[in-house]
Formats: structure tokens, sequence, C-alpha cells
């Protein structure tokens, strides 16, 4: 009976335990991904591809608004394209941090203003930012996969009428 008991003590303690990463929104892991976010808008303000794309994991996953996904390929062609026409300015603020094992979701808000470098018309937008960061084997966080929403509406499609 004894060696019952202490059977079940000890099925039920195993059934309690989880080897599965338990999720926190405080500590070291979440300090480094506000970190991370702040390294980033620094990048991004000042133009650097280089600096900001140090800032992504291998093989990411960028999700833009009424876009197709793109690469870290497409991103760093995208992003040097767009830094070496344009000046921009982002700002971001951390609205959730959440940390399960070895990886990180940011919810943040952010705003951008943008002002051609030659000829154009400046713009700006808003919207809501999701990021799925991964720490690497240096215990450093990087973006792995991300997407945003913009609250400024597309641009109205250009008549397809024929004209008079």
């Amino acid at each position: 009976m004894r060696r019952m008991l202490l059977l079940l003590l000890l099925v039920i303690a195993v059934g309690c335990t989880t080897s599965e990463p338990r999720a926190t929104t405080s500590g070291p892991d979440v300090e480094a991904i506000q970190d991370w976010l702040a390294q980033t808008i620094t990048a991004y303000n000042s133009g650097d591809a280089e600096a900001a794309l140090a800032l992504y994991a291998d093989e990411t996953l960028s999700m833009p608004p009424l876009e197709p996904p793109m690469d870290t390929e497409q991103e760093r062609a995208t992003m040097q394209a767009f830094f070496s026409e344009n000046d921009i300015q982002i700002a971001a603020n951390a609205d959730d941090i959440v940390v399960a094992g070895d990886l990180g979701v940011l919810r943040a808000t952010y705003s951008e203003r943008w002002t051609p470098k030659a000829e154009g018309e400046a713009g700006e937008q808003r919207g809501t930012w999701l990021v799925i960061l991964r720490k690497q084997a240096d215990g450093s966080w990087k973006l792995w996969r991300d997407m945003w929403t913009s609250e400024t509406p597309p641009p109205e499609p250009e008549s397809t009428q024929p004209g008079p």
C-alpha cells in the first residue's frame, strides 16, 4: 500500500512538471529584446541597411502589408534601395514582449516618416508590428519572422476605364 502511494505521488509529481518552456514577460531576455528594438530603430534612422540586417537571423521571413513575403536577400535589396533614396525616421513602442524558450514575440506600435533625398513627396505611416525573434547560440536575439499593419490606406488604383 505504501509503495502504491509513493508510486501515485511520483506519477502526480511527474505529471505536474513539464519540459516545455514557460512564457515570461520580464527578465533578462525581455530586456535584451527591448535593446534589440532600440538598436533596430537606430539602424533604420541612420539609414544603415547592413546594421539593420545584422539584427536579423539567418533565413528570415518578412510579411509586409499588401505584398508577398520577402526572404533575407529580398529584404536586403528592398532596404538598400529605400535607404539610398530616402531619409527615414521611425519611432516604435513595445506594447508587449513574451519569451518562451528560444523564441520571443514583440508586439509594437510604430510610426515612420520618410523624405526623398531627391525630388518627390514625403510620406508617413503608422501601424502595428509583430516580430518573432529567435535566441542565437551566442545569447543574442535576432529577428526571425515579422509582419506589420499600416493604418495608412493604400493608394487608390488608377482608373481602368477607357478614355473618352
